[in-house]
């Protein structure tokens, strides 16, 4: 299988709690990338404009036709959501969320919760997300975090947003190998316990409704399985539709 990590960052600057990205939209894309065996920027000032943004989706398209499977986290609910609101390739862009591999999502459907990817790349023993920049002026700014990226874009600091960018599709590539040799994503919990999922194979964000839903009903607003697709045209079909296809082939 040839992986291909993919992710965004949001060019508008929200306030430091803001719930639900989506209630702020339009969000905008400042820059995005993949990495594969090398690293592949999108980017513009003030952020991509609706055509920039379509002709990323051509290009991700063609990476898939070429035979690369995505790989991402929480890219479904997020990544291809802001993509398919910024281009307007809904149809496209949910393709290749469906067909895509959520590493988050593996856990999420399993346990019935969110995991940050900082924990799951220290459960694998890979270096975690990029806190440390170094800015234009000399300064090193410390604790970094995606919510700081659209101010640093807007005060010309691209090179910081663009290193912390890079460094996260590098180890989510990083993170979607080990997994697949593994066959698990591990993690410590906050009282200091080793957890982790078992992942058979890596499964596209369709496959993974067949995941048998756990108990969620001590949770006080658990995720909601169809909150990260219903964005997709006619999610219910192509889910649906597939589990049943699927369901059949195995009797």
């Amino acid at each position: 299988m040839k992986l291909i990590s993919f992710d965004i960052e949001i060019s508008k600057i929200l306030p430091e709690f803001s719930g639900n990205l989506f209630e702020h939209s339009p969000l905008g894309i400042s820059c995005a990338a993949v990495a594969h065996d090398e690293v592949k920027f999108w980017q513009a000032v003030p952020n991509l404009s609706k055509e920039e943004n379509q002709q990323m989706v051509r290009d991700l398209m063609a990476y898939a036709e070429a035979g690369y499977s995505f790989v991402t986290w929480n890219g479904c609910g997020f990544d291809f959501r802001l993509l398919a609101e910024e281009s307007g390739m809904f149809e496209e862009c949910g393709k290749l969320a469906l067909n895509h591999v959520d590493l988050m999502l593996l856990v999420t459907f399993t346990k019935g919760w969110f995991l940050g990817l900082d924990k799951a790349l220290k459960g694998a023993g890979i270096a975690g997300k990029v806190k440390e920049l170094p800015l234009k002026s000399g300064e090193i700014l410390h604790d970094m975090n995606g919510g700081m990226a659209p101010k640093l874009w807007k005060d010309g600091e691209y090179d910081a947003v663009l290193t912390y960018l890079r460094g996260d599709v590098e180890q989510t590539l990083a993170l979607a190998e080990n997994v697949a040799e593994t066959r698990k994503i591990r993690w410590t919990s906050g009282r200091g316990k080793p957890q982790s999922v078992s992942v058979p194979r890596l499964m596209t964000v369709r496959e993974c409704f067949d995941i048998r839903e756990p108990d969620t009903s001590w949770m006080s607003n658990a995720p909601q399985r169809e909150d990260f697709v219903k964005w997709i045209p006619d999610w219910e079909k192509k889910v649906k539709g597939w589990l049943f296809l699927n369901q059949y082939i195995c009797l």
